[in-house]
């Protein structure tokens, strides 16, 4: 069976990923970011381009908190809205200070913070599987492969999904076969640094398995929700906007210390000007 005529193929496979999932956020940001400006006249002020640059590092690697991502990036749409609406006051750090302590935006952030961190989890797993299969392909071209070994790889050969054919309606292939022929059949593997990281990769496999990338696991898709989810919210907030002025001159005269939150902290207050809330 002629493996190594995949080898290339495998191997450049996962940078072309990495350059999609690149395309998909950008092309996101910038479709909600216009969404933004159209239907709700908000310059989001580069928050939606940190936000994908940070997904982006996320995927390819990086040690990111996502849920922090989203609070950051929620902070900063949440200044845009409210430094463009009706008399402003305040930084801001001031007005993200707020956001967080009134809960502005906060089923947003939480159902924002699920969908980016599941779906982008995913995708940093098959990013990582495809790095790893790059390089185990490498060491392919000296594998000899058993008779047996032959016939189960070319039984997966046959397999829509190994084919790169994504349909509901094909039957799924079985994985507890995909993962007996890529042990058994690249043992040869097993012994030392390559042997580890094909273990790696078929781990890596049976979690996406076990994943599915469909609906919210899908990256594509709930990016591509964003447009409509942050100009509907935005609207919302919007309207709502008188609600903030009171806590936003709370804060440019007191800070509250959670630690020392207490009934005569709510009375009195702790009269220290907020550093964030300077003017």
């Amino acid at each position: 069976m002629k493996i190594v005529d995949s080898v290339g193929w495998l191997s450049s496979l996962g940078g072309v990923f990495v350059e999609l999932i690149h395309k998909i956020l950008v092309d996101a940001a910038n479709a909600t970011r216009d969404s933004l400006k159209a239907d709700a006249d908000v310059d989001d002020r580069g928050a939606l381009s940190s936000l994908a640059a940070e997904l982006y590092d996320y995927i390819t690697g990086a040690d990111v908190d996502v849920t922090a991502t989203v609070a950051r990036f929620l902070d900063r749409l949440f200044d845009a809205v409210y430094l463009h609406g009706p008399r402003p006051s305040g930084t801001v750090e001031c007005v993200a200070t707020v956001r967080r302590h009134v809960g502005a935006l906060g089923g947003l952030e939480a159902a924002l913070a699920e969908d980016l961190g599941r779906s982008g989890r995913v995708a940093r797993d098959l990013v990582e599987s495809l790095r790893v299969a790059g390089v185990v392909a490498e060491s392919l071209t000296s594998v000899d492969f058993s008779h047996q070994c032959s016939r189960a790889l070319t039984r997966l050969s046959y397999c829509a999904a190994c084919d790169g054919v994504v349909d509901p309606a094909l039957p799924r292939p079985c994985r507890p076969f995909c993962d007996n022929v890529a042990r058994g059949c690249f043992v040869h593997l097993v012994a030392g640094q390559i042997g580890r990281r094909w273990e790696h990769f078929i781990d890596a496999v049976n979690q996406l398995g076990s994943f599915g990338v469909t609906s919210r696991n899908d990256l594509e898709s709930v990016v591509a929700d964003l447009p409509k989810l942050l100009s509907d919210n935005v609207t919302r907030l919007q309207a709502d906007l008188h609600n903030y002025h009171a806590q936003v001159r709370f804060y440019t005269h007191f800070t509250f210390r959670p630690v020392a939150f207490s009934a005569l902290t709510l009375l009195v207050g702790h009269h220290e000007e907020h550093p964030a809330c300077k003017n």
